[in-house]
């Protein structure tokens, strides 16, 4: 590499590694909420997981706008080229988290008490434990340019597939009352998804229509508010 380059790929890096550990702290704040309950959490807490969540985006912002520039104005290898589009990648999919983690939170504050029932919430854990081995597996595999690791993260997407569809079944049986049939149940359930799976492809024909901008007219519209066209 030259000198240049390498500083584009040193600040590249260290971009990542903290977009890593504020997505890690993200993780354990909320680790604390399924275990204990959300009235447990400070307000400097809550402040401090908001804040982090503001800095996941601008990390996103900032780390593929510099990508996109070493892209065109340092010419990398094959391999260095790899490398940034994988980072790319990674980018969208550790902000998605993040909302995730957001949104998992948000939910707490629904809920009455603010606090996972006793009876489910070691199952809960379990699979919050899981998602967290594998998001971490993931990005060691990058990391160390370890295939097998990369292969049991995938191979191990089935597993908390399977503990979410068992939890759920065994919380429909014990809270749904015996004049209610499970099957009405499930069925509120699955039209939940559903509706939930339309708004995500929305979200996603969102995201599509700010690239088109982006591409159009060099403006980047994530995680800002759209301009009134009017002012256009």
């Amino acid at each position: 590499m030259s000198i240049k380059k390498d500083k584009k790929f040193e600040g590249i890096n260290k971009d990542f590694q903290k977009m890593k550990s504020i997505l890690y702290e993200q993780f354990e704040t909320l680790e604390n909420v399924i275990l204990t309950g959300l009235d447990t959490l400070s307000k400097k807490e809550r402040e401090s997981f908001s804040k982090n969540e503001a800095k996941l985006d601008q990390l996103e912002l900032k780390m593929s706008e510099n990508i996109i520039q070493t892209i065109g104005l340092q010419q990398p290898m094959a391999r260095e080229l790899r490398q940034l589009i994988s980072y790319l990648r990674m980018l969208g999919d550790m902000e998605r988290i993040g909302d995730q983690l957001n949104n998992i939170l948000h939910f707490f504050m629904d809920l009455t008490p603010k606090q996972l029932p006793e009876n489910q919430r070691e199952s809960i854990h379990n699979m919050y434990d899981m998602s967290l081995i594998m998001v971490k597996k993931a990005l060691d595999s990058f990391e160390n340019e370890d295939h097998e690791t990369a292969i049991w993260t995938i191979q191990n997407d089935e597993v908390v597939d399977d503990m979410q569809r068992k939890l759920i079944n065994r919380m429909l049986r014990k809270s749904t009352p015996p004049s209610v049939a499970i099957e009405d149940v499930t069925n509120i359930l699955n039209f939940g998804s559903i509706l939930s799976s339309i708004e995500r492809i929305a979200d996603n024909a969102t995201n599509i229509a700010e690239a088109s901008i982006y591409y159009q007219n060099g403006t980047d519209l994530r995680h800002k508010e759209l301009p009134d066209s009017s002012e256009e």
